[in-house]
């Protein structure tokens, strides 16, 4: 198949930026071979195995909160910001302000979380507004203010071999991918999600942060099309696995009009994050099982098995936590739960954390371990 022209150069000074053409792909339009066949229906099967592992888990929404933090470090990683799961969850029961690079991690999880309370909560649909919420929230804080947090970028800016198109260009561009996003129904839902990802980083509306807000913007395309119930996939998995053919394959968009080569890279991408979603899950769903069952039958608790059951709950919402804020959230005493918390740790379901004076922290290894976890 010849190369296919997918946008226009326009010359600034010595530099050339391109500007991208409106979606769907033409001249000519997207080919859908066998092996991208294939690999559409292999990865719409995993998403609905997905949605059913969702259903099971018996308190969805702590696993969510958990897998967007895990979401936010790798997608995070992929633009070179550092920190750890630990950092990130001992965020509330630090007696210190985090890092840069924990605040910027956390600012990810409130990003999402903002998005999808106007979509899902309010019923706006995903235009302009809500990418714009999502970055102010992203880059709050620390040099991220420097970045013009909610607004697009008034410079020219370079990306590698890339020159996006020059600032004026911004807010039609971006009209036009919302009106593709939320009009068009000549694309299949799973792959306009992966065309707009590939439009919106070529775009590069802002000055940073263009590849979390991009990555972002997959999960709630496949939720607004309904093909997931909950954010529950983070596309960032596999996109850090495969770091350079991932760039690879938006450039050769841009450069060559390989869409067919990028979907196939995209869904791919799917079926290992989406795999990966569901076996972390059914791992999860096994260690409350097990630990469920040892307090059930451990003679620590038996005068106390009801409150070991609840913080046994909270543990999978906090799994790092100190005595005091344990105590708050069970509305129990300090003594008391400071009791049931060591008796956690003779089973071996708590861990030492930070030797904090005020406020020591203790790790839920099993689940962390599971957060962790590298599958092949």
């Amino acid at each position: 198949m010849s190369e296919r022209k997918t946008g226009t150069f326009e010359k600034l000074g010595n530099l050339n930026h391109f500007v991208p053409f409106s979606l769907p792909p033409q001249n000519p339009s997207f080919q859908m071979d066998y092996s991208l066949i294939d690999l559409y229906g292999k990865a719409m099967h995993q998403l609905g195995q997905l949605n059913e592992m969702a259903q099971r888990i018996p308190n969805v929404q702590r696993f969510i909160k958990a897998y967007i933090t895990k979401e936010a470090l790798l997608s995070s990683e992929i633009e070179g910001i550092q920190t750890t799961l630990i950092d990130v969850f001992s965020e509330p029961t630090s007696d210190f302000r985090p890092n840069k690079e924990t605040q910027l991690v956390l600012n990810y999880t409130k990003s999402l979380e903002v998005a999808l309370d106007l979509i899902q909560k309010k019923g706006m649909p995903l235009v302009s507004r809500v990418i714009l919420a999502a970055h102010q929230t992203l880059m709050q804080g620390g040099e991220g203010e420097k970045s013009t947090p909610g607004s697009f970028r008034k410079q020219g800016v370079r990306v590698g071999d890339h020159i996006p198109p020059p600032a004026p260009h911004i807010p039609n561009l971006m009209k036009d991918l919302e009106t593709y996003i939320n009009a068009d129904t000549t694309t299949l839902p799973l792959l306009k999600a992966g065309f707009a990802h590939v439009q919106f980083e070529t775009i590069h509306p802002f000055l940073d942060g263009n590849g979390r807000i991009g990555r972002l913007l997959i999960v709630l395309i496949l939720l607004k099309e309904g093909l997931l119930n909950e954010a529950i996939i983070y596309p960032s998995y596999a996109f850090k696995k495969h770091q350079m053919e991932y760039y690879v394959a938006l450039d050769n968009v841009r450069f060559k009009g390989d869409f067919e080569g990028w979907i196939s890279f995209y869904l791919q991408s799917l079926i290992e994050s989406a795999q990966d979603a569901w076996l972390r899950a059914k791992d999860i769903e096994l260690l409350e099982k097990n630990l469920t069952k040892i307090i059930l039958e451990s003679p620590l608790f038996i005068k106390t098995r009801e409150d070991a059951l609840h913080l046994l709950s909270l543990l999978f919402q906090y799994p790092v936590i100190g005595i005091t804020d344990a105590s708050n959230h069970l509305k129990k005493s300090y003594n008391s739960t400071s009791a049931m918390m060591e008796r956690f740790m003779q089973l071996n379901i708590l861990v030492p954390g930070s030797a904090q004076k005020r406020n020591r922290s203790y790790l839920f290894k099993g689940y962390l371990d599971v957060l962790e976890q590298v599958y092949n």
